[in-house]
């Protein structure tokens, strides 16, 4: 789907300025957000850091958007919002090659014992249920069953994504479900280009145009 950007006044030539998110205009006060967009799409697009974007909205990058919601794309942030790693030291050390959630040492029992911004650790963070004896991201779902954990095809808010393809794998935290086509998650390390933070990278998207199987991991 082409996607395009009009009315973005920057201060620049009066050059006309187009580019891809949304099939919505954009302005310099206000965008209605579309299907498939995400914090990080706009904030690109406006010129803005994310975490500002959310701020000005009254939301943290960890809100999800939805079609139809209309969002402030300038003027000063209402709040300010950074994340930040719990007090406590993981006891693991980590292999440092980009996109690899291999945990080095044995994990321990408490705290999050996976490679800080990987995947891995990420959904550890926003789902501290889940164990840090699952390994790398794709046996997560094979583990999570042999210790009691019930696993499935259907998505559901609050369950972990895993998905089987690729060395590694990748998983991510469920935050919102419209279909089972069409969901939204907070993530690490989505696209394996190296440590990032959790955030919201990609809207609304189709979980099964992800690489490999997924298969979900709920709570107990």
């Amino acid at each position: 789907m082409k996607k395009t950007v009009a009315k973005l006044t920057l201060g620049l030539t009066s050059t006309a300025i187009l580019a891809t998110v949304g099939a919505q205009t954009v302005s310099a006060d206000s965008y209605v957000v579309q299907d498939g967009d995400s914090f990080f799409g706009i904030a690109a697009v406006s010129g803005m850091d994310p975490y500002e974007l959310a701020a000005n909205n009254g939301k943290t990058i960890y809100d999800t958007i939805h079609p139809g919601d209309v969002l402030e794309v300038s003027g000063p942030a209402q709040l300010s919002y950074s994340y930040q790693a719990p007090a406590y030291e993981a006891t693991s050390t980590v292999n440092a090659v980009a996109g690899e959630d291999v945990v080095v040492n044995t994990p321990t029992n408490y705290g999050n014992s996976y490679p800080v911004g990987q995947c891995t650790w990420g959904v550890k963070e926003l789902a501290p249920w889940a164990s840090n004896w699952w390994g790398n991201a794709n046996t997560w779902a094979t583990y999570a069953s042999a210790q009691g954990f019930k696993t499935g095809d259907v998505p559901v808010v609050g369950a972990i994504a895993v998905w089987d393809g690729g060395e590694y794998g990748h998983v991510a935290y469920v935050t919102d479900v419209q279909s089972e086509n069409s969901i939204q998650v907070l993530e690490c390390n989505y696209d394996g280009s190296g440590t990032q933070p959790i955030g919201n990278y990609r809207g609304f998207f189709n979980p099964h145009k992800s690489s490999g199987k997924v298969t979900y991991i709920y709570p107990n």
